[in-house]
């Protein structure tokens, strides 16, 4: 496993010389290289843990008549799956990328017209209504919101009192394993330079540490956890691959810092030499975290 230390960020004000200016560290319409690979790989990783992640949710509070807010569904993957799940209720899916919600406009065919609606904003100010959701769904955009806590608690006034909030995101520390550990010093350089890169657009790839506590002192209570693994013998080391297309991931971070071009080609080339490999193995770990608005709690 790749370890990676950093003092944890609870405000990407608190990074120097972070861009707080950027409404996200996600990238914006036609930033990405190669944005079919970068379509790919999100439809890969819904394929991969989507199975956990809705039995989680259920765990979580997830109804098959709930009114719910998906905070950053990008090409709407997610979405599509959970419309599934709630054939009674209705589905808000806001999306800040104007590319990934015209994606998502062609990919959704809800069951009911009044089913989903798909919103173009930012979490940090929605322009939602008031109390209007059972449950708010964050799924991996948490960690790209420069303002965490403005964001949580935008996200608190939307939803009813009692509802639920469910957040999935990463921490850098423990992303996952590969098997047969490279010994590879460039992949943790690649690793602390994509905290660093993610760190200068105000966003935080060690945000897992301190989702608990950002959700407590947002007002949430209650507060759970659950680990999301995913391991290639479960769902084939192709559907996982996706995830370690260094080239494709990295090319933003050596386009700001030249230095970053030789650790990326040499991680780029020993990721492909690793998944060629007969016996190459790979897990994926993600956070998920719930917690209540109290009733009656309308702050």
């Amino acid at each position: 496993m790749t370890t990676v230390t950093q003092t944890p960020q609870t405000d990407a004000s608190e990074v120097p010389g972070a861009d707080l200016s950027r409404p996200s560290s996600y990238y914006k319409p036609g930033e990405h290289h190669a944005p079919e690979n970068e379509i790919h790989r999100l439809r890969q990783q819904v394929a991969a843990s989507w199975q956990k992640e809705v039995r989680t949710l259920r765990e979580f509070g997830l109804t098959t008549d709930a009114d719910v807010l998906e905070i950053g569904p990008g090409p709407g993957y997610i979405t599509e799956r959970l419309l599934e799940e709630i054939p009674d209720g209705t589905l808000t899916a806001l999306e800040l990328n104007e590319d990934l919600i015209e994606h998502a406009r062609g990919h959704l065919t809800p069951a009911r017209p009044e089913q989903l609606t798909l919103v173009q904003g930012s979490v940090l100010e929605s322009g939602l209504p008031d109390e209007s959701y059972d449950l708010a769904l964050a799924r991996l955009v948490l960690q790209h919101v420069p303002h965490t806590p403005d964001a949580l608690a935008e996200i608190h006034r939307t939803l009813r009192p009692g509802g639920k909030l469910v957040v999935t995101d990463v921490d850098d520390a423990l992303w996952g394993l590969l098997h047969p550990q490279p010994d590879l010093p460039e992949f943790d350089e690649v690793v602390k330079l994509r905290i660093q890169l993610q760190a200068s657009r105000g966003g935080n790839r060690l945000i897992g540490r301190e989702l608990g506590q950002l959700m407590k002192a947002a007002g949430f209570t209650d507060i759970k956890v659950e680990a999301i693994a995913i391991s290639s013998e479960e769902v084939g080391l192709d559907v996982l691959a996706p995830q370690l297309n260094v080239r494709s991931r990295t090319a933003a971070m050596v386009a700001v810092n030249p230095a970053a071009q030789r650790p990326c080609e040499v991680t780029a080339d020993a990721m492909d030499e690793f998944l060629a490999r007969p016996d190459a193995s790979m897990m994926l770990v993600f956070f998920m975290f719930s917690g209540t608005k109290p009733a009656g709690d309308a702050r």
